[in-house]
C-alpha cells in the first residue's frame, strides 16, 4: 500500500478533527506534497461534511490547516479601476527613428563593467605583493633608510649631523711596540688615570707612567692582534668631530717587502694621545 492509499481514507477525519496528533501530522505532510490529495480535500470540504450549527460563524481551522491554506492559496486579482478618459493627442511629429543597439554592441558596452571586479581583485593582489616585498627588504631599501635618517634625533626638520672639526693626530704624543699582551685585535678609549695605569701595566710593565692631563686629553689604544711577520705598525691620522659623534681614524701600516721576517712576537699596539672628545659616542675606526 503506497502513501496515497494510506492517507486518503484519513482526509475526512482530518476535516472533522477526529484524528490523533500523529495522524494529523502525517496527513498535513502528505497534503503539502500531493496535489491529488489536496483536490480530494477540497472536494470533501465542499460536499459531504456536516454544516456547522451556526452558519454565520466560520468553521474552526486547526493551525496546520491554516499553514497549508496559506502555502497553496492563490493571490486574489486586484480590482481593476475604471478606464480613464483617453486624452486627445496632437498629431504625431515626424521624428527620426531611434536605432536600437544590436546585442553584440550591448555586450561590447557592458564588457568593461564585467571586468571591474576582476580588475579590483588583481589590483589588491598586486598591492599585497608589493607591500610584502617592501616589508621583507625594508632594511636594504634606500627610501626606508632615508626616512629613518630624516626622523632620527639628529636629523629633525632637515638638520642632519655635520662635520664641525678635523684635527691632525700625526704629530701628537704616542707610544707603541710589537709585543702586546693580547693576541686579538682590540681598541678602547682611556679617559681617566685609573684605566691608564691598568693598560700601562699590561703594555709597558716596570716603566714609568707618562704624565697625561685627562681634563684636556684622552688616550686611544689599539691592538692589531697576532701578525705573521714583523714590521706592522699603527698610525693615527685624524680626529673628526661631528654633531652626533666623534671618530678617531687610524691606519694599519704593513711592513716593507724587505721586512717580512718571522719573529717570536708580532703583536703591534699603539697608545695615542688625543684631545678630549666633546661629542659622544667616540668611534675608533680603521681606514679602509
Amino acid at each position: 500500500m503506497n502513501e496515497c492509499e494510506q492517507i486518503h481514507p484519513l482526509l475526512r477525519g482530518y476535516l472533522g478533527e477526529t484524528l490523533s496528533a500523529r495522524e494529523r501530522r502525517l496527513v498535513a505532510r502528505h497534503l503539502n506534497l500531493c496535489a491529488s490529495a489536496r483536490k480530494e480535500l477540497d472536494r470533501l470540504r465542499g460536499g459531504s461534511l456536516k454544516t456547522p450549527a451556526n452558519p454565520t460563524d466560520p468553521p474552526k481551522e486547526h493551525w496546520d490547516t491554516k499553514i497549508l491554506n496559506w502555502m497553496v492559496k492563490t493571490p486574489k486579482a486586484a480590482a481593476t479601476p475604471p478606464p480613464a478618459p483617453k486624452p486627445v493627442e496632437p498629431p504625431p511629429k515626424k521624428t527620426r527613428p531611434v536605432r536600437e543597439p544590436s546585442p553584440a554592441a550591448a555586450e561590447t558596452v557592458s564588457s568593461p563593467s564585467r571586468l571591474k571586479p576582476f580588475l579590483k581583485i588583481a589590483f589588491i593582489f598586486g598591492a599585497l605583493i608589493l607591500l610584502t616585498h617592501f616589508i621583507q627588504n625594508a632594511g636594504e631599501n634606500s627610501a626606508v633608510k632615508g626616512v629613518k635618517h630624516l626622523f632620527s634625533k639628529n636629523h629633525i626638520l632637515g638638520v642632519g649631523p655635520s662635520l664641525d672639526l678635523v684635527l691632525d693626530l700625526t704629530n701628537l704624543s704616542h707610544w707603541d711596540s710589537n709585543v702586546a699582551p693580547v693576541a686579538f685585535s682590540y681598541h678602547d678609549l682611556i679617559t681617566d688615570m685609573d684605566h691608564f695605569k691598568t693598560y700601562w701595566g699590561f703594555v709597558e710593565p716596570g716603566t714609568p707612567l707618562p704624565e697625561v692631563d685627562f681634563t684636556k686629553n684622552a688616550l686611544a689604544i689599539v691592538f692589531l692582534g697576532n701578525k705573521s711577520a714583523a714590521g706592522y705598525t699603527v698610525k693615527f691620522k685624524r680626529m673628526e668631530n661631528y654633531t652626533d659623534k666623534t671618530i678617531l681614524w687610524y691606519d694599519e701600516v704593513a711592513p716593507q717587502s724587505g721586512e717580512f721576517a718571522a719573529a717570536g712576537n708580532n703583536r703591534p699596539w699603539m697608545l695615542q694621545l688625543v684631545p678630549k672628545p666633546t661629542q659622544q659616542p667616540v668611534l675608533i675606526q680603521k681606514i679602509q
